[in-house]
């Protein structure tokens, strides 16, 4: 594949790294999945986080979990790669004991629970604090997931590019005129994200798709870029980055040229 949106699949997918100091373990078999689910909720797609789970059988276990989609009727369900199992499973959040942070690995308080994962839990966010985070992340989300699967190479986020990431939120953020909610849901989100590979494509191309997004987007890839150990190959796969960019718009200035000539 081609282009900018090649570009990105080229770098591969973002690894689910457990926090550190965790040990992961499953029971025999897992829950099976809801005959009556309706994951249609996928917004929540490249939440990540590590959990304590306690199944229909009482077997209790430890997994890093990447989510995939969710069924907010009651009892919520939600589906996501265990990295345990190394496949897609399916977990009752009202069976989920305890969630452990990405990065640090440090268990999460009932109201971060809530921060973290009430955006999704209906289709509507009625509670205003809810909301305000919820239109922040789908404001930002695009640009979020292009700047991580630049950073996170390995699977972590260094404490530099933690920060670019951040600022870039907040900055958008004021660009779009949008309400910022507490700094910490934002680092909240931030922390517990590693997208999949097709999720970050599909920014790229929802990016893409709006030039002052992806222009304003565009600094910022440059600074994550430079939190990496500098190697010819690495600015070498920069510069075919911003050559492709450039193709790009050039390429749909030209097709809106020749649409407009044979009007």
């Amino acid at each position: 594949m081609d282009g900018v949106v090649g570009w990105f699949e080229r770098r591969g997918e973002i690894p689910l790294a457990p926090p550190p100091r965790l040990r992961e373990y499953g029971p025999l078999a897992d829950d099976p999945d809801p005959s009556d689910a309706n994951y249609s909720s996928d917004r929540i797609r490249g939440i990540t986080f590590a959990l304590e789970y306690c199944d229909s059988r009482g077997w209790a276990s430890m997994r890093t979990v990447r989510c995939l989609a969710l069924d907010p009727s009651h009892p919520a369900s939600l589906k996501a790669y265990c990295n345990v199992r190394r496949s897609t499973r399916s977990f009752r959040l009202d069976r989920i004991v305890a969630i452990g942070d990405l990065k640090a690995g440090r268990i999460l308080a009932s109201h971060q629970h809530n921060a973290l994962l009430g955006p999704y839990l209906t289709d509507e966010v009625t509670d205003p604090r809810m909301r305000v985070i919820a239109e922040l992340r789908d404001a930002t989300k695009n640009g979020v997931f292009a700047l991580l699967h630049l950073a996170m190479a390995n699977g972590r986020l260094g404490e530099d590019a933690r920060i670019i990431v951040l600022d870039y939120v907040k900055a958008e953020a004021e660009a779009l005129g949008c309400a910022l909610p507490p700094a910490d849901s934002i680092e909240l989100w931030v922390d517990n994200l590693a997208p999949p590979l097709d999720a970050v494509l599909a920014s790229v191309e929802g990016l893409l798709a709006d030039k002052d997004k992806f222009a304003r987007l565009l600094p910022w890839l440059l600074k994550v870029a430079r939190c990496e150990d500098a190697s010819a190959a690495h600015d070498e796969a920069m510069r075919e980055l911003m050559t492709e960019v450039r193709l790009h718009y050039r390429h749909n200035l030209a097709d809106r040229s020749a649409t407009r000539a044979l009007r």
